[in-house]
């Protein structure tokens, strides 16, 4: 019998400030994965042999041409702010699943990723038996979080969503928004097969999202298309637009003139993207004939962190103090920011991501919505507009 409510928090092993973990590289058959006792993922499982498919232009599947009925978990956060409004306005009926059952796109829904069958009870579940796909983008965005509960909201919550697509009689996919951090400190060509190449992780954030994944590829009840992004940007309803993690969390210390210490003073792409593009990707994903199992999206100009960083600047007119160090440079960038209290993971886009194969967009249903106009900066305009960005000398401290 399968038990019901909340599900036992996954182990991370938490007697270190940081993921003292390795990945082993699965290139090889005689590697295993290292993490697998903990995950419980089988490294020959993060790969499924591609399928035949009807082909539209360029190559890739085709979508569906028929309205199609999508359960969309994590609906109120950024990223799915624009795959339920990209589902609504291509006509296909939106669920929207979260804690408090908003919708801004489609109808809501009361549930819970960390609770057995999403914490759904028959009744809403016999409502959701005509979904024809399930898309996954629900998550903390927050790299500070509790490493105990960061890793069990994306394993645990990723375990719930899998279970109950397989149970929903009409699922055809699931579509498991990931991210690129997952590939951690990663080195080499990268490509969208790959996952475990023997990586460690610089924060739980990157841990979390790799095991996530891992989860994501295993299943196979129900067919699972991956996509993976970098830090998405672009304007949103400004109340969505995440502060923390990715370029976004050094915006406050570079407004006030504080120096940030990079790797090639940060000539070197962090694989940005527009979000509004990217919940397209995931709206193709979700109701194409055929998917690809992995795919992985950002901008193809591949701009790099300086120049994300300048133009995230732009609206209050600042040139971000950019300094070229390297090791020696971030032992001060750590040092100042324990001093100041910022938040540690300030830190964290400091050095290369992983070197992507370019051909890792090619699987990219077709056609590729392409980014809107200025979107870097347009994430800042909206941030000021809406005086979001809070610098930490403007911070008060509670005293009691």
């Amino acid at each position: 019998m399968e038990p019901t409510g909340r599900q036992p928090a996954a182990r991370t092993a938490l007697r270190h400030r940081q993921p003292g973990l390795r990945t082993r590289s699965v290139r090889r058959p005689d590697r295993r994965l290292a993490a697998r006792g903990a995950a419980g993922d089988d490294p020959a499982h993060h790969l499924r042999p591609g399928r035949t498919a009807p082909r539209g232009a360029g190559g890739r599947p085709a979508a569906r041409e028929v309205p199609v009925k999508v359960l969309v978990i994590g609906s109120t956060g950024y990223l799915g702010y624009w795959v339920t409004r990209s589902l609504s306005e291509a006509g296909h009926q939106v669920v929207e699943l979260s804690r408090r059952g908003h919708a801004r796109h489609g109808t809501g829904i009361v549930g819970d990723v960390t609770a057995t069958h999403l914490g759904l009870g028959p009744e809403a579940l016999e409502e959701l038996s005509d979904v024809t796909a399930v898309v996954s983008c629900f998550g903390s965005v927050d790299w500070d979080l509790d490493p105990s509960a960061l890793v069990n909201l994306h394993v645990t919550g990723t375990r719930n969503v899998l279970n109950t697509a397989a149970e929903l009689p009409n699922v055809q996919r699931v579509v498991h928004t990931s991210s690129l951090l997952a590939l951690g400190r990663a080195e080499g060509l990268v490509g969208n097969r790959e996952l475990a190449v023997g990586q460690t992780f610089r924060n739980w954030y990157e841990y979390a999202k790799y095991r996530g994944e891992a989860v994501a590829r295993h299943e196979r009840r129900v067919p699972v298309s991956v996509v993976r992004f970098g830090p998405l940007l672009g304007p949103a309803p400004a109340e969505l637009v995440p502060r923390t993690g990715g370029p976004l969390q050094a915006l406050p210390n570079l407004l006030q003139g504080m120096p940030l210490f990079l790797e090639h003073g940060g000539r070197y792409p962090v694989y940005v993207g527009d979000v509004a593009a990217a919940g397209q990707v995931v709206a193709e994903l979700a109701r194409a004939a055929e998917a690809p199992a992995v795919c992985t999206y950002f901008d193809p100009a591949r701009p790099t962190l300086a120049r994300v960083l300048h133009e995230l600047c732009q609206p209050w007119n600042v040139v971000p103090r950019l300094v070229e160090g390297g090791t020696r440079g971030r032992w001060l960038q750590r040092q100042a920011v324990r001093r100041l209290g910022l938040a540690a993971s300030t830190l964290e886009y400091a050095s290369p991501l992983p070197t992507l194969d370019p051909q890792v967009l090619d699987a990219l249903p077709r056609p590729v919505p392409a980014e809107r106009p200025g979107y870097i900066s347009a994430t800042a305009d909206i941030l000021r507009d809406a005086r979001r960005v809070l610098l930490p000398v403007d911070a008060e401290v509670s005293l009691r």
